[in-house]
């Protein structure tokens, strides 16, 4: 592979362009897959603190302000509310998910000295869609799971596997000959198989939404000055990928079925039974004890391990479920900081979403501005991939706490870090 066509830069650039293909490539192929590329963007990030200048006419600077506030923001509410007991001593692993956030911070110098190209971003997501499926399929049918869930747990598997699937679709138009149209393709269903034999329910809630936003965002058809691929080079892999993908959806859809059947029948059983110990009904008993807690304490919210004492008390005099012991948190990002950290986690977690969809959005808004050309097509699909990311990271967080695992906080801050940086990527470097 050759990493040299970057912004110059010397070795953060090398490391950089290496991490936009290792990041998504890796994210699900391995154990804490996508640490690898998360760790290059660091190292790049130390290099560039060490050997001055800290930046070079970085046009997505305020950006990258912007979310490190937010960044920032986010690690004082881990640390103060729900990493750390305060009344019982500090541990190292206490640190965990904190230093995550500080990890990020630290790789942003590099992204405003060199930029992260386009070109390695949708190779590594078309690569990582394909090894997503491959995980899928072994494990299903290879060692017969019932459900994919890769190195991590199903959900986070089945939604970061639809990401990476939506990103290869976005991307499609930007493959050049025969043989990227096919690899490109060819992901779009692998990433959809991945998620849809993780069994993630979920993720095929917000899938429609997501759809309709990539719709909704390239609506206008892309006039580059590249010449248009003949029609039937262009729409071949298209008509062979959907057939296989409905191929691979008749397949799964009994499992499938079975499972939105148990939705209405779970739902059903817990609000006219009271049935909590099934999977829609426990996340109902969550909701419900959040949404009261937060209450109870607006403000600051009971923290961590006030919630978990507060939850046995609760239980145990009969104002809640048993099955809400058996889980950590409220299965819903934002229910479950309303409760740890009242209206403050609520405002730092809705910075944390916001700051990146106006950034996004700003960018798309300017890109649309620009005549027609590889410039203005490539920071249209950087900043719609931001928004899929963004948006579908919010959907997921209605059913479940993407933030409470590590997958979910690795693949958010260094997705959107990669995504903004690459946002000031000059049209040469991005070309295949």
């Amino acid at each position: 592979m050759d990493f040299t066509n970057t912004r110059p830069g010397g070795a953060v650039n090398r490391l950089l362009a290496v991490a936009a293909f290792v990041l998504p490539a890796l994210s699900l192929a391995l154990p804490s897959g996508y640490s690898w590329g998360a760790l290059l963007m660091v190292m790049a990030g130390a290099w560039t603190l060490v050997t001055p200048p800290w930046r070079n006419q970085c046009d997505s600077s305020k950006a990258l302000a912007a979310f490190s506030l937010a960044t920032a923001a986010m690690a004082l509410i881990w640390i103060g509310r729900l990493d750390i007991d305060w009344t019982a001593g500090i541990k190292p692993s206490d640190f965990d998910r904190t230093a995550k956030y500080v990890l990020a911070l630290l790789a942003i110098p590099a992204l405003c000295r060199a930029t992260p190209p386009s070109v390695w971003l949708r190779r590594g997501c078309w690569t990582g869609a394909w090894l997503a499926g491959l995980t899928a399929a072994w494990q299903v049918h290879g060692l017969g799971a019932e459900r994919a869930s890769g190195y991590t747990n199903a959900i986070q598997f089945g939604n970061i596997a639809l990401l990476l699937a939506l990103w290869s679709a976005l991307w499609w138009r930007y493959a050049h000959n025969g043989v990227t149209r096919w690899w490109a393709a060819g992901a779009v269903a692998a990433g959809v198989y991945a998620s849809l034999a993780s069994g993630t329910r979920g993720g095929w809630i917000i899938a429609p939404a997501l759809v309709l936003l990539m719709w909704w965002l390239h609506r206008t058809p892309s006039r580059g000055d590249r010449q248009p691929a003949p029609r039937w080079r262009t729409w071949g892999p298209i008509a062979v990928v959907s057939a296989l993908t409905g191929v691979l959806l008749a397949q799964q859809w009994p499992a499938l079925e079975k499972r939105i059947e148990l939705i209405r029948q779970e739902w059903r059983l817990y609000h006219q039974a009271g049935v909590s110990e099934t999977s829609i009904g426990h996340r109902l008993a969550h909701w419900e004890l959040a949404w009261q807690m937060g209450w109870d304490r607006p403000w600051l919210g009971w923290s961590e391990a006030g919630y978990a004492v507060e939850k046995q008390r609760r239980v145990e005099t009969g104002e809640a479920p048993p099955v809400v012991l058996q889980f950590g948190h409220a299965h819903n990002e934002w229910l479950d900081l309303w409760a740890k950290a009242g209206l403050l986690g609520i405002t730092s977690l809705a910075l944390f979403y916001g700051v990146p969809l106006v950034v996004y959005g700003t960018a798309l808004r300017h890109a649309r501005t620009l005549p027609p050309g590889t410039e203005r097509d490539e920071r249209q699909a950087i900043a719609a991939s931001g928004l899929v990311l963004v948006v579908g990271f919010i959907g997921f967080g209605l059913t479940q706490v993407m933030f409470a695992h590590n997958s979910g906080n690795m693949m958010y801050l260094f997705m959107n870090l990669l995504w903004i940086g690459a946002l000031c990527c000059p049209p040469a470097a991005s070309r295949t």
